[in-house]
C-alpha cells in the first residue's frame, strides 16, 4: 500500500511545481496586459478631461471676445492662459506655453463662434509601449461656443425684463431775472422713473425771497413753473436751491441744484431789460423766439433793443424781438439790451435761459419678439442704425438676448446711433 501512496505524492509535487513554472511565464503578460490597461486608461481620462478644458476654455473666450479683438485687452488673454495652464497642470497635461489663441473668424459680435482646440502630451508607463508609440502620446480636443459677451439675458416665456433705477436729472430755465420771475422746470430723468417729488426751497441773500410752490410738493414729471419773489431794496437778490426725486421699479435716485435761480429786486426807475423765451428747452436743433417785456407799463419810450443770443459779448440781433437757432446741445446764457429815450441804458442776462438737449432714444425691450420685427421696433423708438441678428437655421425665432438693456436711454457714445445685436 506504500508505494502507490507515495507515487501519488510524487506526482502531486510534480503538478505543484509545473504550475508555478506556467505561472511564471504568463505573469509577466499580466502584467503587460494590466500596465497596458492602466496607460490607455490614463490617456483616456486624460481626453476625457482635455476635452473637460477646452469646454471652460471656449466658454471662458465666448464671454471675453472682445480681449482677441481691436484694440484688445492684454489682462484678459493672460488670465486665459493661465486659467487653461493651471487646469493642464492638474491632469499632468504639458501644453504648448503660450498656448495658441482662440479662433475667431466670424469677428466678435454676439453669436459668432469661437472655436478653442488643444493638444496634449500624456506620458507612457509601460516600457514595451514607450518603445512602439514614444515616451508619449498627443491627444487633441476641441469645442466651439457662441460668442456671449455683452449678452443682456430676458426672462424667456414672456417675464419681466431687468428694470434700471433712473437718473435723476432736471433743467431749470430761465435761472436768474427780475422779481417776479417765472422758472420752468423741466424733467430730464433717464431711466423712465414712474414717481417724482420736486423741492422748491425758499433761500434769501440781502432780501427775503419765497417761491410759489410749497417746499416738499410731490409733483408729477413737468414741466412746472414756479414764480419766484424777492422783496427788497432795488438790486437785493435771493437765491434758491431745487432739488428733484424720482424712482421706478428698479431703484430711486434725486439730484439737487443748489443756488439754481437767483431773483433780483428792479431797478425803481429808468428802463427794465426783461423778455421772454419761447420755447425755453428742447431738443437740438432748436428755434427759439424772443420778445422784449415792457415792465414799466407803457410810461418809458425804448429806442433800441440789442440781443446776444449765446452772451458772448457780441449782438445778434436788434429789435423787439428776435429769433434764434441752436444747432448743438447746451445750457445758453442770453442778454439783452435796451436804451430810452434819453439815452439810458439797462442790460439783463437771463443765465439758463435756453436749455437744449440731444434727442432722447430709449432702448426698447426685445423680449419675445419675433427677429424679424426687430428692425420696425428699433426704428420706431428713434434709432438710425440697422440692428444686428444672429440668425439660427430655424428662422423667425423669438428673441432672448440683447446687447443693450431694454429702457437704457441714448447709450454712449452713439447715442440714437447706437448698435445693438439680438439673439435667440
Amino acid at each position: 500500500m506504500r508505494l502507490p501512496l507515495l507515487s501519488r505524492l510524487r506526482d502531486r509535487r510534480r503538478s505543484r511545481g509545473q504550475s508555478m513554472v506556467e505561472f511564471a511565464l504568463v505573469l509577466p503578460v499580466l502584467l503587460l496586459l494590466t500596465l497596458v490597461a492602466i496607460d490607455f486608461g490614463r490617456i483616456y481620462l486624460g481626453w476625457v478631461n482635455l476635452q473637460q478644458m477646452t469646454r471652460v476654455a471656449a466658454g471662458y473666450a465666448s464671454e471675453h471676445a472682445s480681449a482677441w479683438g481691436s484694440p484688445g485687452n492684454p489682462i484678459e488673454r493672460s488670465r486665459y492662459q493661465a486659467k487653461v495652464q493651471n487646469d493642464a497642470r492638474l491632469i499632468n497635461c504639458d501644453l504648448p506655453s503660450p498656448l495658441p489663441d482662440p479662433v475667431i473668424p466670424s469677428g466678435t459680435a454676439l453669436g459668432a463662434p469661437v472655436t478653442v482646440g488643444l493638444s496634449c502630451e500624456f506620458h507612457v508607463i509601460t516600457p514595451i509601449i514607450s518603445s512602439i508609440v514614444g515616451g508619449t502620446v498627443l491627444v487633441s480636443a476641441e469645442t466651439t461656443f457662441p460668442i456671449r459677451e455683452g449678452a443682456v439675458a430676458v426672462v424667456p416665456g414672456g417675464g419681466a425684463p431687468i428694470v434700471l433705477p433712473p437718473e435723476a436729472k432736471f433743467a431749470a430755465t430761465p435761472q436768474s431775472g427780475w422779481a417776479p420771475l417765472e422758472v420752468t422746470f423741466t424733467d430730464q430723468s433717464l431711466g423712465s422713473p414712474t414717481s417724482w417729488s420736486w423741492d422748491f426751497q425758499v433761500g434769501a441773500v440781502g432780501g427775503t425771497g419765497t417761491p410759489s410752490v410749497s417746499p416738499g410738493t410731490a409733483l408729477t414729471d413737468g414741466p412746472h413753473t414756479v414764480t419766484y419773489d424777492c422783496t427788497g431794496s432795488p438790486g437785493d437778490t435771493c437765491v434758491f436751491s431745487a432739488s428733484l426725486g424720482v424712482g421706478n421699479a428698479g431703484g430711486t435716485d434725486s439730484q439737487t441744484q443748489t443756488d439754481v435761480v437767483t431773483v433780483t429786486v428792479p431797478p425803481a426807475t429808468g428802463p427794465i431789460a426783461d423778455f421772454t423765451v419761447t420755447p425755453s428747452t428742447g431738443v437740438k436743433p432748436l428755434s427759439v423766439a424772443f420778445a422784449f417785456v415792457d415792465r414799466r407799463g407803457g410810461t418809458v419810450t425804448y429806442t433800441n433793443y440789442q440781443w446776444d443770443f449765446t452772451n458772448n459779448g457780441s449782438f445778434d440781433a436788434t429789435g423787439p424781438t428776435a429769433n434764434a437757432s441752436y444747432p448743438n446741445s447746451g445750457v445758453y446764457d442770453v442778454t439783452l439790451r435796451v436804451t430810452d429815450s434819453t439815452g439810458a441804458t439797462q442790460t439783463l442776462t437771463k443765465r439758463g435761459a435756453v436749455v437744449v438737449t440731444d434727442r432722447i432714444c430709449v432702448v426698447p425691450d426685445f423680449a419675445n419678439v419675433k427677429v424679424n420685427d426687430a428692425q420696425p421696433r428699433w426704428a420706431a423708438a428713434g434709432f438710425t442704425t440697422t440692428v444686428n441678428v444672429t440668425r439660427p437655421p430655424n428662422g423667425n425665432y423669438d428673441i432672448r438676448t440683447q446687447t443693450l438693456v431694454g429702457g437704457s436711454i441714448n447709450p454712449q457714445p452713439n447715442g440714437c446711433a447706437s448698435t445693438i445685436t439680438v439673439g435667440p
